[in-house]
């Protein structure tokens, strides 16, 4: 079995590649250039989610190494997509509430007060677990840009991209597990 059959058998195997949407969204992340891509975060952007929230508190560049600081709020028992990123490592503190983490196929909880560093490239999801908001100021240092999200599995069922490593699918059934209990608790 070749490399890409095992991915689209295997660790895909409820993988719609036929869905238009899905195709859509593989041909963004493929064709992407973040290098190219202008759009940066600027101060005072907020991006409403199904999940929540985030507002862009401050940016800056500082010889071509950027950093972006945001206030993300997550709704109790929603999550945001499993998802990694190609040009940026994150800092997570949680500064109200208790943060659930998933991480690179293994879950922790974060309580208020305390971080969790995210390396460039890491397979990552927020979840609240609990019965209130949770806030999170996330500290983004590389090339920060919105488009370099590439979302592998969605709570709210948004177009994804097929899963490529055996850390994505790792995370992806845990990621799973989690979203069967929250969404049987809604």
């Amino acid at each position: 079995m070749t490399i890409q059959s095992r991915f689209n058998n295997v660790w895909n195997g409820g993988y719609d590649f036929s869905n238009p949407a899905n195709l859509q969204e593989i041909t963004a992340v493929e064709s992407y250039d973040i290098a190219a891509d202008a759009a940066q975060y600027a101060p005072s952007d907020v991006i409403d989610s199904p999940w929540g929230s985030n507002r862009v508190v401050s940016t800056e560049n500082h010889d071509g190494i950027e950093t972006c600081i945001k206030e993300i709020i997550v709704k109790p028992g929603f999550m945001l997509s499993l998802q990694r990123h190609r040009g940026r490592a994150e800092i997570w503190e949680v500064t109200d509430g208790t943060l659930g983490v998933i991480c690179n196929g293994e879950y922790s909880e974060i309580p208020s007060g305390q971080s969790i560093t995210l390396p460039e490239g890491a397979v990552h999801c927020m979840i609240n677990p609990t019965g209130k908001p949770v806030t999170v100021k996330e500290t983004q240092r590389g090339i920060c840009r919105e488009k370099d999200n590439i979302r592998l599995v969605d709570f709210n069922d948004r177009a994804t991209y097929p899963l490529t490593s055996e850390t994505e699918y790792k995370s992806a059934l845990l990621y799973r597990d989690i979203m069967k209990k929250l969404k049987g608790r809604a």
